[in-house]
């Protein structure tokens, strides 16, 4: 039982494990696939994933990666850069170039919104060499067009896009990659060269081939890109024809749309029209969108810069004070978004603790039933083994009394050891062991026993073994007496009696009923005796003692 108890409680404690590691599996895989179209969903169920209860490391990066992915596509801080760390040296480690290669990704995102955007770069050109799959290939150069775009390192991104160029056909990632390129060469200074190429994507009819979104988006920065190289009527031209037919366009875009015709305008003159334009625009309500209220902002300062040779202070101040609102409002929003967190995570951290204590509970609860019901089996093992043992010896001394009673029927030819036993039973000492056992059967042999011998004995009194003992010397030439000369303390009470029991003939069970002994202990003691003696393990000791104490 001692060994029992330990086993049982590493049982539960594996199983309570393993269930919390299957649970947790269970919601990582929930959440990952929620991640994508759902990530707020995904994010609430990865809130509820304890990280330090993870056992294994590719829990653990699968939960770093996939709670990543989640912040980023919600709008959240990552956060967890360090642990990404972990999860991209696991993913290398295994070989799972994928999932390293996305953790190396948000790892650059990191670095470039801290400022660091040369470690940003880096990261991923240094990733580029061990990636073998086309597709994790083509997305790594994506990242490394907008990290250079905008971190304005026009030289690399002109690099880039130029690639992503080459290793497309299709008609959308042209005029994508190819605006990104010429906005490269602009920006360095180099506006034939980019206005040579939106020409030449022009030229090849890719634009037909594309929705009147993208369309209209590649010739809004061809136009951009005309009035900044100075031909800003033709800018205009190109802004005219693309919203000729008066398309169906949302209001963001409608938006853009004026402020670009109201510069092109500006630049080429006419600033009346450039004027009315801004004046359509609902200023007020672009506070919220600060490049676009900013923008509107320095164009009017500009406009009106260009018709009295001053600058507007007011506008100006108007311009700065409510970017200085926003931004205010943003710190706000953004300071009570973290105590929300924060508080969320309070509340978490409670849950945790309540869930913990509640498991602790179970764990309790459920090892104190197991624990119980080993003791009551253990306790209800023993009286079944003790019912047996009563059965044995009632049986076993069933059949003393019978041999006995064929020994008084046949006194002439009676040995030694019948007479012995005859006499001993007569002493009825054996009552006190059969009165402690309520069955049928040992109250049946009572009565047997009651008739043996000519005199009454009380059920209370034992067996008189000095008596035996004596009777032993007379019949077996005064072997008890020799065998205590011969080894003075060495046997104890209960060894004794085994071992004249035996001389005289009696069976295991006899001894077991005479000396209220179980058989186990029988054979445990004759086993001790045996080592005493330094005899065999189931050699004939009574033999061995006759030739050791007949000098005695």
């Amino acid at each position: 039982m001692k060994n029992l108890l330990p086993l049982v409680f590493l049982l539960i404690s594996a199983i309570f494990i393993i269930s919390c590691n299957e649970s947790a599996s269970d919601k990582l895989n929930i959440a990952s696939q929620l991640s994508g179209k759902r990530p707020d969903s995904a994010y609430t169920i990865l809130r509820n994933i304890d990280y330090s209860s993870l056992k294994t490391d590719s829990l653990k990066a699968r939960y770093i990666l996939t709670k990543a992915l989640t912040n980023i596509r919600v709008g959240r801080s990552l956060i967890t850069d360090t642990l990404l760390n972990d999860a991209a040296a696991y993913y290398i480690s295994i070989g799972d170039t994928s999932n390293w290669v996305i953790a190396s990704q948000l790892l650059s995102g990191y670095d470039f919104i801290k400022g660091d955007s040369e470690s940003a770069l880096r990261r991923l050109e240094d990733m580029v060499p061990r990636i073998k799959n086309p597709e994790l290939l083509w997305d790594t150069y994506i990242h490394l067009l907008e990290v250079s775009i905008n971190s304005q390192n026009y030289i690399n991104a002109y690099v880039y896009a130029d690639w992503l160029l080459n290793h497309t056909n299709v008609p959308e990632q042209i005029l994508k990659f190819a605006s990104a390129k010429s906005t490269a060469q602009y920006m360095q200074g180099n506006y034939a060269e980019a206005l040579a190429l939106y020409d030449s994507i022009i030229g090849i009819g890719v634009t037909d081939k594309v929705n009147p979104e993208v369309y209209r988006k590649f010739y809004r920065g061809y136009a951009e890109t005309l009035d900044g190289s100075g031909h800003s009527a033709e800018a205009i031209k190109v802004m005219n024809r693309i919203y000729h037919h008066e398309e169906p366009v949302n209001d963001i875009e409608n938006i853009y749309r004026q402020i670009s015709l109201s510069q092109f305008y500006a630049n080429s003159g006419n600033t009346n029209k450039a004027q009315e334009l801004l004046d359509s625009i609902n200023y007020d309500a672009t506070q919220p969108m600060f490049e676009i209220y900013g923008y509107i902002g320095m164009l009017k300062a500009a406009l009106k810069f260009k018709e009295s040779g001053r600058l507007p202070s007011v506008l100006m101040h108007n311009v700065t004070r409510n970017l200085y609102r926003n931004y205010k409002f943003s710190q706000f929003d953004r300071q009570t978004a973290l105590e929300s967190v924060i508080e969320l995570n309070d509340d978490i951290y409670k849950l945790k603790i309540q869930r913990q204590q509640l498991w602790l509970l179970v764990f309790g609860i459920s090892l104190f039933v197991i624990v119980s019901g080993i003791i009551v089996y253990f306790i209800l093992q023993h009286r079944k083994q003790r019912l047996v043992e009563a059965e044995e010896r009632a049986e076993t001394l069933e059949q003393m009394l019978k041999d006995i009673e064929k020994t008084e029927e046949r006194k002439a030819d009676s040995s030694d050891s019948d007479k012995l036993k005859a006499a001993l039973l007569r002493q009825l000492g054996i009552f006190k062991t059969f009165a402690g056992i309520p069955t049928q059967q040992s109250r049946d042999a009572l009565k047997k026993i009651s008739t043996v011998g000519k005199n009454e004995v009380s059920i209370e009194s034992l067996v008189d073994w000095p008596e035996f003992y004596s009777m032993i010397d007379n019949l077996y030439n005064g072997f008890h007496t020799k065998l205590i000369r011969k080894y003075p303390d060495i046997f104890n009470d209960k060894e004794q009696q085994i071992i004249v029991l035996l001389k005289a003939g009696f069976s295991t069970k006899e001894i077991s009923v005479l000396s209220e002994q179980t058989s186990a202990t029988i054979y445990t003691r004759k086993s001790v005796i045996r080592k005493k003696l330094g005899t065999l393990e189931n050699g004939d000791f009574i033999s061995y003692l006759d030739e050791r104490i007949k000098a005695f």
